[in-house]
């Protein structure tokens, strides 16, 4: 009867230790957030201006038509050339902040990315 209890209670470590870990269970890409999308148009950015929590996602939509860039005021923390027509560019930060960002070619077009904690 001891053995039976024994077996038992180890049965339930088992099971409870298996049950604690991640074993087989991946984590998905980019987190559990949904993307925030930013439709380029040929002269504006739609919305001009989104708020997101740190390690959110930002797709970029080009609907302007033709190829275009995007690049933060400082071309440091967005950087990308030749987003092509009907195509999308997917940003990701995990620092907290403002990014100002310009259509390449229209410096007057600008864009704002606040990320909160």
């Amino acid at each position: 009867m001891k053995r039976n209890v024994a077996l038992t209670v180890l049965g339930f470590i088992v099971l409870a230790l298996h049950s604690c870990s991640n074993k087989g269970i991946s984590e998905a890409a980019g987190g559990d957030l949904p993307t925030n999308y930013i439709i380029i148009r040929d002269g504006s950015f739609e919305p001009v201006r989104v708020t997101a929590v740190r390690n959110s996602t930002f797709t970029f939509v080009n609907h302007s038509g033709a190829t275009t860039g995007i690049y933060s005021m400082d071309s440091m923390v967005i950087n990308k050339q030749n987003i092509a027509a009907n195509t999308s560019y997917v940003f990701k930060k995990d620092t907290v902040g403002t990014i100002i960002y310009r259509m390449a070619g229209k410096p007057t077009v600008t864009g704002s990315i606040v990320i909160i904690p």
